[in-house]
């Protein structure tokens, strides 16, 4: 089982196979979402596609270099620089979720800042993207899911349980 397809770039530190394991592992606990933390239709509608998958990609993870997502940040949200990760979720007629863009400079500079290992703080990113796939906007049931999305993930340096 891949569903989550992941388009690498030069310079990043983070093998390919690693990004795809925290991506397919946070799927699986979306799956196992409690309902009643899903309450936006938005949400049920993800629920639905992560019940009824057969098989293709849920989720693209596209890493790219801060000028790559600086440029769609300015197109898609009107706002200047880079960011660290942007989602852009799939219609309800896809198969899939989504795509997320992670800024590779922007996430090494937080977790610097932040004083958190790089992994930590990379798949901190990936919850808070999926989040948005699954249908959350920002706010405490955002806040909730992006923690059970990353329980697997306790008390590990590497992200293996």
């Amino acid at each position: 089982m891949k569903p989550a397809l992941v388009w690498p770039v030069a310079g990043c530190f983070v093998p390919r196979a690693e990004w795809r394991s925290w991506l397919n592992r946070m799927l699986q606990r979306a799956d196992a979402l409690p309902d009643e933390a899903c309450t936006v239709p938005e949400c049920a509608d993800a629920r639905r596609k992560l019940q009824g998958y057969r098989g293709g990609v849920l989720v693209e993870l596209a890493l790219m270099h801060d000028t790559e997502i600086a440029a769609l940040n300015a197109s898609y949200l009107c706002c200047a620089g880079p960011t660290n990760i942007l989602s852009f979720p799939a219609s309800p007629e896809d198969a899939g979720l989504g795509v997320l863009a992670l800024g590779l400079e922007t996430w090494r500079r937080e977790a610097r800042l932040y004083g958190q290992e790089a992994e930590e703080h990379a798949r901190r990113l990936l919850a808070h993207g999926l989040a948005h796939l699954l249908g959350y906007d920002h706010g405490w049931a955002m806040d909730d899911c992006c923690a059970f999305l990353l329980e697997k993930f306790a008390g590990t340096s590497s992200g293996m349980a």
